[in-house]
């Protein structure tokens, strides 16, 4: 019909024509006025790095809470274990020992008797407290008590019970002169949210997760980001390891998460309030991550933490799905710990087999750089912070994503830094005090061997990987490549000062933090911080050249 009117009448079809393309030009037009700002059907934008994360600036984000969801926050925090209230390891641990110190170490001390002689696994009890023997650092075994009702699982490396996660809430964004709504945010963390709940500081991690919206087959992000992360910098009076280190690990070539310095601002019914300085991170499973930096978004992405997730055995529950969640396949994880823990009679066989299921490379090579740059909460002491992704091009081979670097370059739990000292704050949260990285207390390996040779039975990709001497060789050109580039003295000395002088005015001062709103112990803590952390890589970086030196393969 329409063919003939277009052969008969040519002026007539152009009218009809235009005609339905103004129309569809106004609906399209009318849909797009009505999504949300920052809402894209079908599929979100490309992501914007070089806006979001762009490092010549301290961006400005703003939150708006209502008042009754933000009192079911605090409420619902409260509940999860409050100020004091969390066990001793942080949200997940075992029943807390009496305040005082002495009494801490003597729970300690049960602790481990209660498993003297013992097996992994096997039962044991700390007075009535029936339970079983997990293992903790040094391959060392503790008494790990049975989970109170509606708990369960526990974390590889250090007994850990798993705590339900804070709650959700629906708040809005602004950014930029745009405003996202119906975003979701909850707090998060572990140590950094048992750190501010006991000292009662308001500067608290937390998530945004913008892909959520009440329209059919819309996708909503953030310049191309779904999901965003918001680290606090708990126990880091620099406020720079943990963007520091992600610019070390990609500039020694182990994909990471970008990071960058957010200054955030929260309305929760009294007007704007300044939470403090925050470190924006992307997150792995919003996928922008993964298709720029591992080439596709599509294959399996895991979040391990568990019993299994230091690869003594598999697990499922210990290796949780982000990507593909509908799925109950495992068998690309369950290839590699099968692969690693063969026979290697034949040592070529034995590496090729494991090759091709998991990309050894990278994870010696991050091994080197996570050594360098002297990073304790990671695998090694503690089987969790890494992400696991099938590679697309290699038909799922396992590749190897670290993890949350707040930790980094000589910090530690010990010395009771990053955590408030001003009017109200709490006392100094158990694991925090007189403990460290080769110190007393469940923390960090019992030594500073940067080769680890005491890796131990515990850490079988590291004990077994480096009892190889192909493998071993391998990480030490890897461990003396990570001294280069951006961790060379004069580099490092220049990134660390540039970045102290962007983030200064956002920390101290007329503009900085509030004393209810921050993690640095003090504003002249975090005026020497540079020198602080300067002097740590150095020894760090001294101990690799002497154990380089001593110790030719």
């Amino acid at each position: 019909m329409l063919m003939a009117v277009a052969r008969t009448t040519p002026w007539l079809w152009r009218a009809a024509l235009t005609g339905v393309l103004v129309a569809t030009s106004l609906i399209l037009a009318a849909g797009q006025a009505a999504r949300p700002a920052g809402a894209t059907r079908n599929r979100a934008p490309s992501p914007d790095y070089d806006g979001v994360f762009a490092m010549d600036r301290v961006h400005e984000l703003r939150i708006v809470i209502p008042p009754e969801r933000f009192r079911e926050m605090q409420a619902n925090l409260a509940g999860l274990g409050g100020r004091g209230a969390f066990p001793p390891f942080g949200r997940e641990g075992m029943p807390g020992p009496p305040p005082d110190s002495l009494a801490e170490a003597a729970w300690l001390q049960d602790a481990a008797v209660a498993c003297s002689g013992k097996a992994p696994e096997s039962s044991c009890s700390i007075g009535a407290a029936e339970g079983r023997c997990v293992t903790g650092r040094a391959d060392s075994l503790m008494c790990l008590a049975a989970p109170p009702p509606g708990r369960g699982g526990g974390r590889g490396g250090l007994p850990f019970i798993k705590a339900p996660e804070p709650m959700t809430v629906p708040v809005s964004v602004q950014f930029l002169g745009r405003v996202w709504t119906n975003v979701r945010m909850r707090y998060k963390g572990n140590s950094s949210l048992m750190a501010a709940t006991s000292s009662r500081s308001g500067k608290i991690p937390f998530r945004l997760d913008f892909n959520h919206s009440d329209q059919a087959g819309s996708i909503r992000s953030f310049h191309g980001f779904r999901k965003l992360t918001f680290s606090s910098n708990f126990a880091d009076d620099s406020q720079l390891r943990e963007v520091l280190a992600t610019e070390v690990l990609r500039d020694r070539g182990v994909p990471a998460a970008h990071a960058a310095f957010y200054r955030v601002f929260v309305d929760t019914g009294g007007g704007a309030a300044y939470w403090g300085l925050y470190t924006m991170v992307e997150d792995p499973a919003d996928g922008a991550m993964l298709g720029t930096q591992l080439d596709g978004r599509g294959a399996n992405l895991y979040k391990p933490d568990g019993p299994a997730a230091n690869w003594t055995r598999f697990d499922a529950a210990s290796f949780e799905k982000k990507t593909n969640e509908g799925e109950n396949d495992f068998s690309d994880v369950m290839a590699a710990i099968d692969a690693l823990h063969a026979q290697a009679t034949d040592p070529g066989a034995w590496r090729a087999q494991l090759e091709r299921v998991f990309d050894v490379d990278l994870f010696l090579r991050w091994l080197a750089v996570n050594t360098a740059i002297d990073n304790w909460d990671a695998y090694g002491a503690m089987a969790h912070n890494y992400y696991l992704y099938g590679d697309p091009r290699r038909n799922g081979r396992l590749r190897w994503i670290p993890w949350d670097h707040n930790m980094a370059f000589g910090a530690g739990p010990g010395g009771g830094r990053g955590f408030p000292r001003g009017a109200g704050a709490g006392p100094v949260p158990f694991f925090a005090r007189g403990r460290g990285r080769g110190g007393p207390g469940p923390f960090g390996p019992p030594t500073r061997d940067v080769l680890h040779r005491d890796a131990g039975g515990s850490w079988p990709l590291i004990a077994r990987l480096l009892s190889d001497p192909e493998y071993s060789g391998r990480y030490r050109r890897f461990l003396s490549d990570s001294l280069d580039g951006l961790m060379a003295p004069a580099a490092m000395d220049r990134r660390v000062r540039e970045l102290h002088a962007l983030i200064a005015s956002a920390v101290v001062g007329a503009n900085g933090e509030l004393k209810t709103h921050t993690t640095i112990s003090s504003d002249a803590a975090f005026r020497e911080s540079p020198d602080v952390l300067l002097r740590a890589i150095a020894r760090q970086q001294e101990r690799i050249r002497s154990a380089l030196a001593e110790s030719p393969q």
